[in-house]
């Protein structure tokens, strides 16, 4: 049996502890985690007792009211660790792989959702609010149906919903996705430009490996249900879209307004809603250490209840 673990000697551990004691984390909850991942019991309680400030901070009511569960404690690292963790571990082989939270110059404010299931980051205020409102004008002059790569094949169609193919192998099914959709990359406006740059650069990912970049809105009533966001391997949808540039990888969304109720995004498999806030960035991978796909990223855009909501999507791939 391998000895034990002392905090004091694995300062990225360490470090994880502190910035989640200053957000108000419950501190059994992060004494639980460190038990399991094999630290003394005795180095985590005197490391607990003088945990004071985080080098970076990210403020407790955010970490309550982003993930619409302020009665649940939410556990977040700020960092990815070199140890423990296995699920998450971000060293596998892939030059699609993010590097955004191993770079100390990078001054994006990040922080993981702590799951086994799947990669995924909030990083608040990664656009002000002038920037948000600047491409909500520039998209909404260029709105169109939002479409999927494939239709439901389980929905029930004698209530006037519309499934139409378009030119592109692509389908407009109002039974699945119901939103409008601004292709900003073809804009060739330099806001978007300069977006797709930062965005790429935050995530530590070529830009030479990003689709070109997308807006939406949803209005009352409108959703996308759950889904993935890769092509499923061996099918169909991956024939039509993947053979050439392969599967995806990272996918990087950004909430433009705050919505006035409902229109949260829904990961399904954590039972986790993120309710959109202006300016913030939900990033997440689509896929395991191995390299593989991981259907654990099912995620749905919830229906607006009130207001309308607007997101600017980019998705990554393999090559």
């Amino acid at each position: 049996m391998s000895a034990l673990k002392l905090l004091d000697q694995h300062p990225e551990w360490l470090h994880w502890m502190q910035e989640n004691v200053a957000r108000g984390c419950d501190p059994s909850d992060l004494t639980r985690i460190l038990l399991q991942n094999g630290f003394d019991a005795g180095s985590v309680d005197e490391a607990l007792q003088t945990a004071h400030s985080p080098i970076k901070r990210l403020e407790s009511h955010f970490a309550a009211s982003a993930l619409g569960q302020p009665q649940a404690p939410i556990v977040y690292h700020a960092k990815p660790v070199s140890e423990g963790l296995s699920a998450l571990s971000l060293q596998h082989e892939s030059h699609a792989n993010s590097i955004f939270l191993q770079d100390p110059l990078n001054p994006a404010l990040v922080s993981q959702v702590l799951t086994s299931k799947i990669q995924l980051y909030l990083i608040a205020d990664f656009m002000s609010a002038s920037e948000c409102q600047a491409l909500i004008d520039l998209g909404a002059k260029h709105l169109r149906a939002s479409t999927v790569s494939l239709p439901d094949q389980h929905a029930q169609r004698d209530s006037g919903q519309v499934l139409e193919q378009l030119g592109d192998q692509t389908y407009v099914d109002l039974s699945f996705r119901t939103s409008q959709t601004c292709d900003l990359a073809l804009l060739n406006d330099p806001k978007v430009l300069a977006l797709d740059q930062r965005i790429s650069q935050t995530l530590g990912v070529n830009a030479a490996l990003s689709e070109g970049t997308q807006l939406q809105r949803y209005r009352v009533g409108e959703q996308f249900k759950a889904h993935t966001d890769y092509f499923s391997p061996h099918s169909e949808e991956y024939a039509r879209f993947a053979t050439e540039r392969g599967n995806r990888t990272w996918t990087f969304m950004v909430y433009l307004n705050e919505v006035k109720l409902g229109g949260g995004t829904q990961f399904v498999s954590i039972k986790k809603t993120i309710q959109p806030r202006q300016g913030m960035a939900v990033v997440w991978n689509n896929r395991l250490p191995s390299g593989e796909v991981n259907p654990e990223t099912l995620h749905a855009g919830l229906p607006v209840l009130e207001g309308e909501k607007f997101v600017i999507t980019k998705w990554f791939r393999e090559r």
